[in-house]
């Protein structure tokens, strides 16, 4: 089977002659962890990446037998696991070659975990390259952003063998962000300022920090626990969010991670609760069937996606309510289920 030509979010692919990577598209085949996947059970694995190398290692008449013939990859959104899924099936024999490193920094974009620093490169890189002011790419500030992402992805296609060989010689760009995240790992890893009170028959993880935190650095706080709650004290009250991370939303093959428990009625108890009525916030939650999905107590427009965006507790409105019966009482939310 000759190497398939990659297609950013076509709007008319033939479903006869295109095979998903990564994303999902209704009435596609798709190699994929996301919901609503075709994936083959045999080739099931928690990153796209992973599935992708499960399919590069097989004999051509296996991958054919499985997933068909296809002339056309495709994906409709642009990030690291994208990035590498697609490759994989472009380059397969490449791709294996670097499969731990493949599968590191599809885990550290897609995850939020930390997985060393050559895996945080190409992620930053990866993901740096649509508008990052020090991309490689030449500003094309007229060009409609579908085309942009498409640009990113053959960059990536061609620059990914010189990334894979020497990721931390190409990250000096982005190196003020790495120094942030290395420098959070360290706190969380030393302790500094950073408690963590482990549930894991809850799968919850209460992070009581006084720094603010990466993406990476409050998962690695959070460690197995798939439920995150980071919070502050101090003398004007209790700032605060919990979170499901992204993992709870992707189809994964190697755990099984508790399923989200609707958060509403603890929303609408804890404004009942509340004693703080100066500010604009409120008690909020996202829906659940976003990537990650929320509880926080502020102004519900400042809630964010929760996936890529860093934490502080000082960023947001101090709750009147003691931290200990925010606690009890999302405790009992989960517990009941």
């Amino acid at each position: 089977m000759t190497s398939p030509r990659f297609l950013y979010a076509p709007h008319d692919a033939d479903p006869a002659r295109t095979l998903y990577v990564d994303g999902t598209v209704a009435g596609f085949r798709s190699l994929s962890h996301w919901p609503g996947n075709s994936t083959p059970n045999v080739l099931k694995r928690d990153l796209s990446t992973g599935i992708t190398l499960a399919w590069a290692a097989l004999s051509e008449a296996e991958r054919i037998r499985l997933t068909g013939r296809f002339d056309q990859l495709a994906n409709n959104h642009y990030d690291t696991d994208g990035v590498l899924s697609a490759w994989t099936v472009l380059q397969p024999d490449k791709a294996l070659a670097a499969k731990d490193l493949l599968l590191r920094a599809a885990a550290t974009g897609d995850f939020g975990t930390w997985n060393g620093p050559d895996a945080l490169a190409i992620e930053l890189i990866v993901m740096g390259l649509p508008d990052h002011p020090a991309s490689p790419l030449p500003p094309t500030p007229d060009l409609e952003p579908e085309l942009r992402k498409a640009r990113c992805y053959a960059w990536c296609f061609e620059h990914l063998p010189s990334l894979i060989a020497s990721p931390l010689a190409h990250a000096a760009p982005w190196e003020g962000r790495m120094r942030d995240i290395l420098r959070d790992i360290d706190r969380v890893e030393q302790q500094d300022g950073v408690i963590v009170d482990k549930e894991p028959a809850l799968d919850l993880a209460v992070v009581l920090s006084k720094h603010a935190h990466t993406r990476l650095g409050l998962n690695h706080a959070a460690g197995d626990c798939h439920r995150v709650l980071l919070a502050q004290q101090g003398v004007s009250g209790t700032r605060c969010r919990f979170a499901y991370r992204v993992e709870s939303w992707f189809e994964l093959a190697s755990r099984v991670v508790p399923p989200r428990v609707p958060l509403d009625d603890l929303a609408c108890t804890l404004n009942e609760r509340e004693t703080n009525k100066d500010t604009e916030a409120c008690w909020w939650t996202t829906p659940l069937n976003q990537p990650v999905a929320q509880l926080g107590f502020s102004d519900p427009n400042l809630a964010g996606d929760g996936f890529s965006q860093d934490m502080s507790p000082g960023d947001f409105p101090a709750s009147g309510i003691p931290l200990e019966e925010i606690v009890a009482l999302l405790r009992e939310t989960l517990a009941n289920g």
